[in-house]
């Protein structure tokens, strides 16, 4: 009897090793931090590292208005098409009428392209980069597909291709819809987390981004000087050491948007803030300030 007891405790000590890592909690949980003195909002947020892993996030799976972070899928599909010989930097682009029609709108963010003047794939693909140009990633749509419809067609098929949840696009530039003859419903919109994860693919596939992204500013053809939208690069007002990248937004329907990406701590991560909430009358500074304060909680503390 004494035998059969040992034996039995033996047995229990063994399954109580065997297992307690198994139903344990992990020494290491996510960092979705309840604790972290933020600011300023947002809508929604995230941060999350090359390989996909979610740091930090707030409201991240919401679909919402992208604005001018819909580019980064218009550079990953341009990028596709150079590499593939579909295009190259050095073909030229006449402006069509479709896109004179941005031109003409005169609180649209744009290269400026002029009738019967030809422009090189590089120098769109700059400025719808650097300082967000949305006539230039029109055109480069045009370029790519024939129509910007059908360029659209393809950057949804690509969302497809990332898994992506909770996106939709209606144009190339992340114009809101009802700024450019559509409605308020064909505005492109995507959640947090499918944001962070074109910026990830974008990166992965293409690093020569960095290139363009980390460029402070840029001489058009008509040598008219445009900036990076992005404050935090080095050199800029709001420089942090370490951004290298990636994509501002604005519109009425998104409010201030950023996605970022840095080397922080020998490893690359991606934010993602979306609408949000201004500093009185400034609607430029807080998404940086809100950025920053992410990475120094999440990242470098």
């Amino acid at each position: 009897m004494k035998k059969l007891l040992i034996l039995l405790l033996i047995l229990a000590g063994g399954w109580f090793f065997f297992f307690k890592d198994q139903f344990s909690l992990p020494t290491q949980l996510p960092l979705l931090k309840d604790d972290i003195h933020l600011s300023t909002d947002a809508k929604a947020m995230i941060m999350m590292d090359a390989e996909g892993k979610i740091l930090y996030e707030k409201n991240s799976k919401e679909a919402l208005p992208i604005a001018s972070m819909s580019k980064m899928m218009t550079q990953y599909i341009v990028m596709n098409a150079i590499k593939n010989g579909t295009i190259s930097w050095d073909h030229t682009y006449t402006p069509s009428q479709h896109v004179q029609e941005i031109v003409t709108q005169s609180s649209a963010v744009r290269l400026g392209m002029t009738d019967g003047n030809h422009y090189t794939v590089k120098e769109l693909f700059t400025a719808m980069t650097v300082n967000s140009s949305n006539d230039a990633a029109v055109a480069l749509a045009e370029m790519v597909s024939g129509t910007e419809d059908a360029f659209v067609h393809l950057m949804n098929e690509q969302a497809k291709v990332f898994g992506l949840k909770n996106t939709t696009f209606f144009n190339a530039s992340g114009l809101d819809g009802d700024y450019i003859g559509k409605t308020v419903d064909e505005t492109n919109i995507a959640s947090a987390r499918d944001v962070a994860t074109i910026a990830r693919h974008l990166i992965d596939k293409h690093p020569e981004m960095l290139d363009f992204t980390t460029l402070t500013d840029f001489r058009t053809s008509n040598d008219v000087q445009l900036w990076n939208t992005n404050l935090m690069l080095n050199g800029m007002p709001e420089a942090m050491s370490g951004i290298d990248g990636l994509k501002t937004g604005y519109t009425d329907l998104a409010g201030p948007c950023f996605t970022s990406t840095g080397i922080f701590n020998e490893k690359r991560v991606f934010t993602v803030v979306m609408d949000v909430a201004p500093d009185g009358e400034d609607y430029t500074t807080p998404k940086f300030q809100l950025t920053r304060e992410l990475i120094e909680q999440v990242i470098l503390n």
